[in-house]
């Protein structure tokens, strides 16, 4: 029962951290989503809505004359231009009954037969939907209120750049952030394609493998930090937490002899890792044993005092305090 207790509170820590962590990890994301309804208005949720209203059968084919019937087609469904977090924007064209470009004019889409929006097209005609919208198909209509003409069309939503964990790991374990990128038709990209990663405020680009993965290795000192994989336009976020490797414990000094200091290694492959231990301004050195053991005799201080013991391997050091006492 008290394990049980001990699991279930570890869990609910690292539930509060990971969801801190979602709302700090990326301000551009957030920002992108909260920017969706800027460039439409949403007109109503229920399935009585304005293109049920305009048009009772959904026209989705046109002859070469883009006339459908008697109708004048005077919209070209286009395709998803951008993703984002799950935010997508799509792009439609606009025109008269002759053809000309329907210059900023409010015109509606409708996404899976209920929710409509009404966006103003710019000057070429073309009208950007940008949407908060899950992965899986979906059905986006438009219409144009020149001539009530209806079109739609059935897009795929998926994410580009897949796969970003959150990491937890020891310094130089040697784990890396792995993403897999995907094409517009959701197919894993080709061998060379560039991936953005900024870790540590620091940008790096790696490119993707014939199987459309990329990586980046994390080579960071311990501390806690944001990672963020981009390809194109679209963009996701991670955090990794690096621990310290080495932990340090001196044993029992008897008067007027040496301290006997412990470190043991953490990590992976724990023999012949280089240990340094500074104390007393003298440099201490040892490697470590199979089972990740470096045993230091650093010489006892003749006065008494606390001491600052720092313990170094590679990039990581930890701050310990002797205190002799006489």
């Amino acid at each position: 029962m008290k394990f049980n207790r001990l699991l279930v509170f570890a869990i609910a820590i690292a539930f509060l951290l990971s969801v801190n962590f979602a709302f700090a990890v990326d301000e551009n994301i957030t920002q992108a989503v909260s920017e969706v309804d800027d460039n439409l208005v949403k007109l109503d949720d229920s399935p009585q809505n304005t293109l049920a209203a305009a048009s009772e059968d959904i026209v989705s084919s046109s002859d070469d004359s883009g006339v459908v019937g008697d109708e004048v087609k005077t919209i070209v469904m286009g395709k998803v231009t951008k993703r984002y977090n799950g935010v997508i924007e799509y792009s439609a064209s606009f025109y008269d009954v002759n053809g000309t470009p329907l210059k900023n004019t409010n015109v509606i889409f409708e996404l899976d037969d209920n929710n409509d929006y009404r966006v103003s097209t710019d000057s070429n005609g073309v009208a950007l939907l940008k949407i908060l919208i899950t992965n899986g198909n979906h059905k986006i209509s438009a219409l144009n209120p020149t001539n009530n003409y209806v079109d739609s069309v059935n897009i795929k939503v998926f994410d580009v750049v897949t796969g970003g964990r959150n990491i937890n790991m020891y310094y130089d374990d040697g784990n890396a952030y792995k993403v897999r990128v995907l094409d517009d038709n959701g197919n894993p990209v080709k061998a060379g394609q560039k991936v953005n990663f900024t870790f540590n405020g620091k940008n790096y680009v790696r490119s993707t493998d014939k199987k459309g993965y990329a990586s980046f290795k994390i080579t960071a000192k311990p501390g806690l930090y944001a990672i963020y994989a981009q390809y194109k336009d679209f963009k996701i976020g991670n955090y990794v937490a690096v621990k310290d490797v080495i932990k340090a414990k001196i044993g029992k000094v008897k008067p007027g002899s040496k301290i006997r200091f412990q470190v043991k290694f953490l990590g992976k492959n724990k023999k012949n890792k280089l240990i340094k231990v500074k104390f007393n301004k003298k440099t201490y050195k040892a490697k470590t044993n199979k089972k990740g053991i470096a045993i230091f005799k650093l010489k006892n201080p003749k006065k008494a005092g606390k001491f600052k013991t720092v313990v170094i391997y590679k990039k990581s050091k930890v701050n310990y305090v002797y205190a002799q006492y006489r």
